[in-house]
This record gives structure tokens, sequence and C-alpha cells, in this order.
């Protein structure tokens, strides 16, 4: 008798064990397509503008597309799995041109709306910069921003609607501050300079510009070449940074126009002063001379 009930008692522990590892089965089941259902119910595309934090100007229209995926992740040191919801999907941006770049492993919290989203960047060079995707849903509209982490003041402010279209804004129409501090970077800069008796024509000027993208709205930092014409010999910075948050510009170890490095230094720091008087006051320092430059933009 006592051998017959512990069999029974037995086996009722494993029929619960195993009733209890089927409903946890169960129940991650079920809150995964909890969270597949919520995401896909707010799943679509956003439509609206770039409104600049500087000073509120439109920067171009923007479409956020994203939908529900799930991401499988193997613990670490034991054989075991968990399916997570994220998102994936895509930003479109209109300005001056046109880029698109994709995003994969967004955070959604189904529960708040909050989204979180890092979108790669690819730069010139091999470099992947990252911007920040921040917001939250609300029903039929997501609201949040788009910045640089560390460079929030270059950041925009989005307000989409999953229901309106996509701006026709026209280039000529969007404007602000921050796309003429890139603009400028189009402008010619002249000036002289003076050794001994001897005063000769200098002309400084922009190559390889950063395109009107979406990292290049929000960075201030801008890697060009500077090109430097002396009057018959140039100077051409190719490591050159224009920082438009401190209104400067710096390189170092240029080339001549034949390709030949040269040993110089050259430091700029901007003046604005109006619509038709800006320019930069500039220092090149070669092995031999310093020489001082102030520099009218002509375009």
């Amino acid at each position: 008798m006592k051998i017959i009930l512990l069999l029974i008692l037995t086996s009722s522990f494993i029929f619960l064990g195993c009733a209890k590892d089927k409903n946890m089965d169960d129940f991650r089941r079920d809150q995964l397509q909890q969270s597949l259902s919520r995401i896909s119910a707010v799943s679509g595309s956003y439509f609206g503008n770039v409104i600049s934090r500087i000073d509120g100007s439109n920067l171009g229209s923007i479409i956020l597309k994203f939908q529900a995926k799930t991401d499988v992740q193997i613990s670490t040191g034991q054989i075991s799995s968990q399916q997570n919801v994220t998102v994936s999907g895509s930003l479109r941006f209109r300005s001056i041109s046109t880029s698109e770049v994709s995003f994969e492993n967004g955070f959604y919290d189904d529960q708040t709306g909050d989204f979180q989203v890092v979108v790669p960047i690819n730069q010139p060079g091999g470099i992947v910069a990252n911007l920040a995707l921040i917001g939250v849903v609300h029903g039929d509209s997501w609201v949040g921003s788009l910045e640089i982490k560390g460079q929030s003041e270059f950041g925009a402010d989005l307000n989409l609607s999953k229901y309106g279209s996509a701006s026709n804004t026209s280039a000529i129409e969007v404007g602000g501050i921050r796309l003429q501090q890139i603009n400028k970077m189009n402008f010619r800069y002249e000036g002289s300079y003076k050794i001994g008796d001897t005063i000769t024509p200098f002309k400084m000027s922009f190559i390889n510009l950063p395109d009107l993208s979406l990292f290049s709205l929000f960075s201030p930092i801008h890697p060009v070449t500077v090109v430097c014409d002396f009057t018959g010999f140039e100077l051409n910075f190719t490591n050159a940074i224009v920082d438009d948050k401190t209104g400067t510009i710096s390189g170092h170890d240029p080339f001549d126009q034949r390709g030949v490095p040269a040993r110089a230094n050259l430091n700029c720091l901007k003046f604005d002063e109006g619509k038709n008087n800006f320019g930069w006051d500039c220092e090149i320092q070669t092995k031999v001379k310093l020489l001082r430059l102030h520099l009218n933009a002509i375009q």
C-alpha cells in the first residue's frame, strides 16, 4: 500500500512539474504575442517636418517607418534562448537633398509608448556615426527628437502623424540658421597678405563638402579640404575641420599643388557682421612665416 501511494505521489509531482514548465512556456509565448500585437498596432509610416532647435526653422520633411520584429537571444554559458520584440525600419529625409537610412534593434515599450533607436550613418573614410531617434508613440502620432549624442542643441524636434503625407516643401522654402551655416562653405573667401612692401592676393575655398544629409545637419563638425591659394602656389589642408559650434577652422600638414607634403598649420575664427559681411580671420603658420589674413566672402 505504501509503495502504491509513493508511486501516485511521484507521478503527481512529475505531472505538476511538467505542467508548470508548460505553463511558463505558454506565458512567455502569450507575452511575446501580446507585445507583437501592440507594436503591430502602431507600426506603419509617420510623416512630418524636421524643426531645428536652433531657431525653430524647418530643415525639411521626414518619413519614419517601423514595424515589429522578433529577436532570438541565446544566453551565454547555457543552452537556452529567449525571444524579444524589437523594431526595425527606416528614415527618409528630404531637404536640399534626399537621403534614407535603415535601422534595426530599436526599442519600443508597448506599455508606455517609449521609442528609442540608434541609427548608424556611414561617413567618409569608413567611419560610422550614430544618430539618436528618441520619442513616444501616442495613438496615431510620434513625438520626439533627432540628435547626435553630446550635440543636443543642433538636434531637431519631430511631431509626426501616422495619417499625414510627405511634405511638398520645396528646397527654397527650407531655411534657417543651420542651413545657412553649412551653405556658407560654398562661398569663396578672399583677402591679401603682405610680405615686406609686397601685397599679394589670397583666396580660400572648401572642397569635399558635406552633403545636406541627416548627419551633416545635426553635427557641428565637418571634415573638409581647405584650399589656400597664395596666387601661383597652393596649400591643400586635406584634414581640416570646420566646427560650427565654436566658429573655427583648424588644419595641419597640407599638401602643395604637386602633392608634396608641407609643414604648416591653419587656424581661423569666423566673423559675421551681417548678410553681406562675413568671413574668416585666419593665421597660417609655416616653418618660416606667420601670415595673418582677413578674408571676406565672395560667392
